[in-house]
């Protein structure tokens, strides 16, 4: 149960946050005026494989009350239904998640639980009676599409599940100065920092466990990282695409293989980082995933579950990227170039 809650709080969050969902709005003012393709003599606004999207269809029971977020949910939900299948796993959990989320809404606005949660499945283009658990389904379908990719380019993404500790400068020490001073400073200069005598002595000290310990209780005794410390100096799960993360720990972190345990990186910013790669393979990353939620081996989770701190945490447009791709490769084209640039824009996709 505990695994299931915290492999689903993001899809409940989606629901709740809908009301101050920010969404841009375009007038209708080509509506009946875009030329191009036609089907049944009206204009098509997009294609994709084998399926028109008319003018009629698109602006009069979309856009021109929900905006963009609700025209890319119908590129989302037309993507999704022709690249990936509808399994009975999806509609038992799409079911039950609508089920609680239902509850949550009730709670929260007992007078119009009904009508709040209609308004906001309808601005992102989802109607009817079945309109929660179709918003579901297509987002299950959706997180299956970013986690085959995933999968198939975990070489090519440099997919890595890791652990660090840190040792930070002495107070007392010269690189804690300003972060202006310290912009100033060149990468070669940065490569040849020595540590004062302390840091050094609290850096052995971490090797000297090491030697005798593993990395986790090394990271709990050593590390003054009191975010991660505590839980054996486990980041979590990042790939190539990651830019929250320091420059020297994230490059250091992404060439290491799975097992390995990088030397000392000196970060200007925070000290110095000894970092381990729980996990760059799909068996690895599977394996890191249970120990680290203190899972049996015979506990089955899903891929969706693995990669939750990847894609909630530190590549959170990849999914968008996949979709997007995938609706590319099913012949994903535009009669009404504004249209596109507007979706684009919304995306965070560059042309």
């Amino acid at each position: 149960m505990n695994t299931f809650i915290k492999k689903n709080w993001f899809v409940c969050l989606l629901i709740v946050i809908f009301a101050g969902i920010s969404v841009f709005y375009i007038y209708d003012s080509n509506k009946g005026k875009l030329k191009g393709k036609t089907s049944n003599g009206e204009g098509v606004v997009y294609s994709i494989g084998d399926r028109d999207v008319t003018a009629s269809a698109f602006y009069d029971t979309l856009y021109e009350e929900n905006g963009t977020a609700a025209a890319y949910q119908q590129i989302v939900k037309t993507v999704s239904d022709q690249s990936t299948e509808t399994t009975e796993e999806m509609k038992k959990n799409a079911k039950s998640q609508a089920s609680s989320i239902i509850s949550s809404y009730m709670q929260n606005y007992p007078t119009n639980y009904k009508e709040t949660l209609a308004s906001q499945l309808s601005s992102l283009g989802y109607t009817g009676d079945d309109a929660l658990e179709s918003y579901l389904i297509n987002y299950f379908k959706q997180e299956k599409l970013t986690t085959d990719y995933i999968n198939a380019h975990l070489d090519d993404l440099k997919v890595r599940n890791i652990s660090y500790i840190l040792v930070r400068f002495d107070e007392t020490d010269e690189t804690a100065d300003t972060a202006d001073d310290k912009k100033t400073e060149d990468s070669e200069t940065a490569a040849e920092h020595k540590p004062t005598e302390n840091e050094q002595k609290r850096m052995d000290e971490a090797d000297k466990t090491l030697a005798s310990k593993t990395f986790a209780e090394a990271a709990e005794a050593h590390s003054e990282d009191p975010s991660t410390a505590p839980n054996g100096g486990v980041l979590g799960t990042v790939d190539a695409n990651t830019t929250t993360l320091d420059k020297a720990f994230l490059e250091a972190s992404l060439a290491l293989k799975e097992g390995e345990t990088s030397d000392w990186v000196y970060s200007e910013t925070f000290g110095y980082f000894k970092i381990h790669c729980n996990a760059s393979t799909h068996d690895g990353l599977v394996k890191a995933y249970k120990e680290q939620n203190s899972l049996t081996d015979e506990v089955e989770v899903t891929d969706s579950e693995v990669y939750a701190s990847l894609l909630d945490s530190y590549d959170t447009t990849l999914g968008t990227k996949v979709v997007w791709e995938k609706a590319k490769e099913l012949g994903l084209t535009f009669t009404d170039p504004e249209m596109e640039k507007k979706i684009k824009t919304y995306i965070g996709l560059e042309d």
